[in-house]
């Protein structure tokens, strides 16, 4: 087996578990976590149903509150069912396993609360004939700032490739865009609830879901990522990430100490972006205890 994965993971293969072959919108429960992030939700609910058609709805979407100071609240008013559960564990880990536990559909979609869906984020998962466990949507910026265009030339929420027996896939999965099909996610007993932050959990996913079965991009399904939270939420984002790497590193026997490196995109703001990310994350995998 030829195998080249950029985080240098290889999964250990078991029989490959047998999948759902259709995907239809019914069938689907998007999960959202959520902590301290009504405005997120408010506009989430708001837009998606502008710009979903309704033969596209989901069986149902499932909010889980997440020790929000106030709690998250709904408007009920909807023509599906929208469920607002709470989770008091810390981490979006255990807040997307509630909401697994919780889901009526075959498949789970795992969406961000500071995501915006576009009118194709459900309809391009649809298919027939499926033969994969899980599927890596696109994610794009809501803003045209420089911050959001540095997250997005350097792709930070895109899976990079891996190419295992000569075919390119997602070498993980992104939650802030990702269609899972359920019962393989009870097979592998959900996110590991250790990665108590939102960093590393969603990569651990799917490390444990390549195992028994394959995963594949679905560029056409995009989410706007609404990345407007300033200069420090860039600085708390990468220090998350830093931990989650010391944690993926120790679980998977792997080697991701942050490196000094270059931004695609060359200009004075991007190094200097670059520079922050770097000594960010260099930050928490150091600190992760």
């Amino acid at each position: 087996m030829s195998l080249i994965s950029n985080i240098g993971f290889k999964p250990l293969k078991e029989k490959p578990i047998t999948v759902n072959k259709d995907i239809i919108s019914k069938d689907i429960s998007i999960v959202i976590p959520v902590k301290n992030n009504q405005m997120g939700i408010n506009k989430f609910l708001t837009t998606f149903f502008e710009v979903t058609k309704e033969i596209y709805y989901p069986k149902e979407i499932i909010i889980v509150d997440n020790n929000s100071q106030p709690q998250i609240s709904i408007n009920n008013d909807y023509p599906i069912n929208i469920k607002l559960l709470t989770c008091s564990k810390i981490g979006p880990a255990s807040a997307r396993n509630k909401g697994i536990d919780e889901a009526q559909g075959k498949w789970i979609l795992f969406l961000d609360s500071d995501c915006i869906p576009t009118e194709n984020s459900i309809s391009s998962y649809l298919r027939n004939n499926n033969t994969y466990i899980a599927y890596a949507g696109n994610i794009q910026a809501l803003s045209n700032n420089k911050l959001s265009q540095y997250y997005i030339s350097q792709e930070i929420l895109i899976p990079p490739e891996a190419i295992d027996n000569d075919i390119k896939r997602p070498d993980y999965l992104i939650t802030a865009n990702c269609l899972v099909d359920k019962e393989a996610l009870k097979i592998i007993n959900g996110f590991d609830e250790n990665f108590y932050q939102a960093g590393g959990e969603d990569i651990d996913m799917a490390f444990r879901l390549l195992s028994i079965g394959e995963i594949q991009y679905q560029f056409d399904s995009i989410v706007l990522h609404d990345f407007n939270d300033g200069i420090i939420g860039f600085i708390k984002r990468f220090i998350r990430y830093g931990r989650g790497n010391k944690q993926l590193e120790i679980k998977h026997n792997l080697k991701l100490k942050p490196k000094l490196f270059l931004p695609i995109q060359l200009s004075s703001l991007n190094t200097i972006l670059a520079l922050l990310q770097y000594i960010s994350m260099y930050i928490g995998y150091k600190r992760y205890q």
